[in-house]
Parts: structure tokens; C-alpha cells; sequence
């Protein structure tokens, strides 16, 4: 591991441990969330400091549940 990516994770797992009130014996767990969030940078090929995020694979964006309300059904009566 380098030392700036091992640099990164340990700032996160400390800042995770802060954000949950610092619990005692949970370092493992805040360590193995920060390691992944490292990681998950890295797939995405995001900067260190998360300032640009340049996605690999772009999730579709949901379809619409509803029908448009431009949209007009032919068998509704009109006056």
C-alpha cells in the first residue's frame, strides 16, 4: 500500500470513528469502511480529494412510472 493511499484511509477510519461518537473496539470495522471508500474512489477514477468524479459506468436513469402530462390519450373524449 503507499503511503498516500495508506495516509487517506487513516484519516477517514478516524474521521468515520469521530462521525459515530468515537465507540471504543469498532476500529476494525472504521478501518475496512475506509478502505472501501478508497477503493470505490479508485473505480471511478475520482480524484483523491473527491473534488472531480469521473465515472466509469453511468447508471441509467430510472423511467418514468407515469405517462408524461404532455402526453394525451387518443381515447379520451374531448368536450
Amino acid at each position: 500500500m503507499s503511503d498516500r493511499r495508506h495516509e487517506w484511509i487513516s484519516k477517514r477510519a478516524y474521521a468515520i470513528w469521530e462521525e459515530h461518537g468515537r465507540p471504543h473496539g469498532r476500529d476494525d470495522e472504521h478501518w475496512r469502511q475506509a478502505v472501501a471508500e478508497r477503493n470505490a474512489l479508485e473505480r471511478t477514477k475520482a480524484s483523491a480529494d473527491g473534488r472531480e468524479v469521473l465515472v466509469k459506468f453511468r447508471p441509467k436513469p430510472p423511467r418514468p412510472e407515469m405517462p408524461r402530462q404532455d402526453w394525451v390519450n387518443p381515447s379520451t373524449k374531448v368536450g
